[in-house]
């Protein structure tokens, strides 16, 4: 039997100090389109994973990808499923570094969109279209500190889902430090094939957990820290 081996699955860590959110506002009676008002928000929030080769089932990078799908985006981003975002929205800290969840404008905005007709508008007025780094880079830039997994793991090329607790050593910090933001993702050529999903979560010396990222096939992961 023929195997796949997993990377040495790594977690990078940008430090730094944490500030609090700002508000939001309601849109108006203008005309929406695509062009104008909706493409810039599926560029900031929806892209990362809805491309080609990222995890989500279709890409929203044109209008012609993003309009058959209109009905599901609209359901999605009203009901506040998509894109994901696991923090409390009125309790505690709420400016993150590439929060990608949606503002109650922009969801009135593809609401309205959607309900308009899903106008596709002006041409001239499509931002220029979103460059991605590599899959294989680290998406928030290079982090301050680099947690790997103790040894590579071996799977089957064949096999069920394997659910697996994995614990790393113990962080070498000199001093406190806050988090900043967090971005996970396989680190051995091939191991995106392997891994589909990879929640990390950090613990205290007390064993209290606290949920830090979730890492999903080729998209890039919530990173999950504070403005300085």
């Amino acid at each position: 039997m023929t195997t796949r081996t997993l990377a040495s699955f790594c977690t990078g860590v940008l430090l730094a100090l944490a500030t609090s959110a700002g508000a939001q506002t309601d849109v108006g009676d203008a005309e929406v389109t695509f062009t104008k008002d909706v493409a810039p928000i599926f560029q900031r929030s929806c892209q990362s994973c809805h491309r080609v080769g990222s995890i989500a089932p279709m890409s929203l990078l044109t209008y012609e990808e993003s309009r058959p799908w209109a009905r599901s985006i609209r359901q999605k981003v009203a009901q506040r499923e998509m894109p994901p975002w696991y923090i409390e929205r009125n309790i505690g800290i709420q400016k993150f570094v590439d929060d990608p969840s949606l503002t109650d404008e922009e969801i009135a905005t593809i609401v309205a969109w959607v309900d308009g007709g899903t106008r596709r508008g002006n041409p001239a007025d499509m931002p220029p279209p979103r460059v991605f780094a590599e899959f294989d880079d680290w998406q928030m830039g290079e982090p301050d500190l680099v947690v790997a997994l103790p040894e590579p793991i071996v799977v089957p090329a064949e096999a069920p889902d394997w659910w697996l607790n994995i614990e790393t050593e113990p962080l070498d910090l000199t001093e406190d430090r806050y988090i900043r933001a967090v971005e996970s993702r396989p680190s051995l050529p091939g191991a995106d094939k392997v891994v589909h999903h990879a929640v990390t979560y950090m613990v205290s010396p007390d064993d209290e957990r606290g949920f830090l990222n979730e890492y999903a096939v080729f998209g890039q992961c919530i990173p999950n820290g504070a403005d300085e």
